[in-house]
Parts: C-alpha cells; structure tokens; sequence
C-alpha cells in the first residue's frame, strides 16, 4: 500500500475503535478532572507522550496539571486525579502510581483497552477502548503497527474530552491562547 492508502486504513481503524467508546465513560471522565483539585497525568512509552500532550490543554483549559515523574511534580493527596492511559492495564510503573495515589486518598481515572485490569480495578473512572494492547494482542486484528489505532484513539479521547471541558467552563480559544507557552 502506498501511504495514502495507508492514512485511509489509519483512519477506518480508528474511527471503527472510537465508534465502540461509551460518551457515558467519557462524560464520567470530565466529570472527574473538572471536580478534581489538581491532576496528574502518567503512562509509559507512548501512551506517556499521549497524556504530556493531554497535560498541555488541560492547563491551557486553566486546570492545574502535572506530569508524574517530572522533578516539579507535587505529592498526590486527597482530592486529586491521577489520570493514566495504559492499553495493558498493566504497566508496573503506572500500577505503583496508582496503588500510591490509592493509599493518599487521591481518585483514579484510568483509559485502557483493558477493562478486567490491575489499573481499571484501581480506579474510579474507566473509559474503555477495545483496540488491543501491543502486548496482550501484538498479532491483532490491526494493519497498523503495534496498537497505533488504540493510541491515536486515546489522543482523540482525550481531545474531546478537553474540548469538552473547555466548553462546560466557559474556556474560549482566547482565554486558552493566553496560557499558551511564549518562551518558544
């Protein structure tokens, strides 16, 4: 295939995972990150890269936001989120981040591809997305590489979930411009 075929593919693929998300589980996640104090944000390899850059609009959204394991990152305590993207479900660092957050009273939203998971029984919120995990279904039904639909899915769910965000509190392109980074 040549690459337009395969954007054509990449597309299909995705829309096809995103068709089968519940805008209930979505909605539950708003919910959540809105209600929390602050948020945390974690996920290994790049399913990590994914939520730096959910972590971007969330504080462009106005909410404070922080990216566990970064050398400014805070404690985690009662009142807060800890939202992680793990397609496993069960990543060992994310778990740890999980159980700490538990033991500190803090919430947990979690989005995998796995809803029986360490992670999904830890959390309060699950949004379930049913591409496979490039560990539990590295053979899937997938044409793309290892789980880049479940991936490139998650982004657009958090997306979303921003925008829609932004919108329930009065968030303009204006108001979130003016936390846009200027040192670059």
């Amino acid at each position: 295939m040549n690459v337009t075929e395969w954007m054509k593919t990449d597309l299909a693929e995705v829309g096809a995972l995103l068709a089968q998300v519940s805008g209930e589980q979505c909605e539950a996640l708003c919910r959540r990150i809105i209600e929390a104090t602050r948020v945390f944000v974690a996920g290994q390899g790049r399913s990590g890269w994914i939520m730096r850059m959910a972590a971007v609009r969330l504080m462009q959204v106005g909410l404070t936001i922080h990216v566990v394991g970064d050398a400014t990152t805070p404690p985690i305590r009662s009142g807060d989120l800890l939202l992680i993207a793990s397609g496993s479900g069960e990543t060992s660092a994310p778990v740890n981040y999980a159980r700490r957050a538990v033991n500190q009273g803090a919430r947990i939203a979690v989005i995998t591809s796995q809803p029986a998971s360490t992670l999904a029984s830890l959390a309060d919120t699950v949004v379930f997305i049913p591409g496979g995990a490039t560990r539990e279904n590295f053979a899937g039904n997938s044409r793309l590489p290892l789980a880049a639909a479940l991936e490139q899915a998650t982004l657009i769910v958090l997306d979303a979930a921003v925008a829609a965000i932004a919108e329930q509190t009065g968030q303009t392109q204006s108001s979130m411009m003016a936390r846009h980074a200027n040192l670059e």
